[in-house]
This record gives structure tokens, C-alpha cells and sequence, in this order.
């Protein structure tokens, strides 16, 4: 009985492929606080933006939601409301995948028009590049 317990063991070991880890690398260097060439590209009134910060490309959905808090704060899910949408949320979706980040709380009809724009601009700010590349995920 012990035998047939170890061959079976065996053939599943032998028949399961090896899992491997991915490592996704970006040049943008630890040291750096702002970006020394940042180009921004995002229409008013749309959803996503990018910015290319000293030829890395990031690309971002920007989201406005009821739920504020300090620059840099991070979030899984968002909430939104009738009435207070006034808190500009970002997510990097490339070159990594990010939680939601913060950015700027953005009063009125604002934050719908231009919160990708800022999610963009925002690759320069530390709090919230913290917030960005501190969450990230595959």
C-alpha cells in the first residue's frame, strides 16, 4: 500500500509543471523625486491618461469618489456617491498594475473633467508616488 502511495505521489510531482515568479523591471531610478522631462497626455471629460516621465511610459484611470483622505492613501475598492465625487483617485494600470492612489480632493464639476490629467501630473509628487509604487501588483 505504501508503494502505491509513492508512486502516485510520484506521477503527480512528475506530471504538475514547475510554477516560475516574473520580476517586471522599470528604468526610473530609486533616486529620483520628479521627473526632469514629463509629457501628459489625457482628454477633459475621459477616463484614463498617461504620462511619460523621462521616457518611461505610465498609463492611468483616474476615478472620482466620495472617499477622501491624504495624498498617497491607498484603497482596493471605491466608493461613489449622489452627491460628494469630489476625490480624485488614480491607478496605474501600466507598465504594473497599482491599488487606487489619491491624488487631490477637486471641488464641483472638476474632478469628472479633469482627474486623469492629474493622475497623470501626479507621477511627481512624492506622497503620492509613494502611495503608487508602494502597492503594486501583476
Amino acid at each position: 500500500m505504501k508503494s502505491k502511495i509513492l508512486i502516485a505521489g510520484l506521477l503527480c510531482a512528475a506530471t504538475i509543471p514547475p510554477a516560475f515568479a516574473v520580476t517586471k523591471c522599470v528604468k526610473l531610478p530609486s533616486s529620483t523625486t520628479t521627473c526632469t522631462n514629463l509629457t501628459i497626455s489625457a482628454d477633459d471629460n475621459q477616463s484614463n491618461g498617461t504620462a511619460n516621465c523621462d521616457g518611461v511610459n505610465f498609463e492611468f484611470v483616474g476615478f472620482c469618489s466620495s472617499r477622501g483622505g491624504s495624498t498617497g492613501t491607498t484603497a482596493a475598492f471605491l466608493p461613489a456617491s449622489n452627491t460628494n465625487n469630489i476625490y480624485c483617485w488614480c491607478k496605474m494600470v501600466s507598465p504594473a498594475v497599482s491599488s487606487w492612489v489619491l491624488y487631490m480632493d477637486m471641488p464641483g464639476s472638476e474632478c469628472y473633467r479633469v482627474c486623469p490629467y492629474q493622475c497623470a501630473y501626479a507621477i511627481n509628487d512624492a506622497s503620492f508616488r509613494s502611495g503608487m509604487f508602494g502597492s503594486l501588483s501583476d
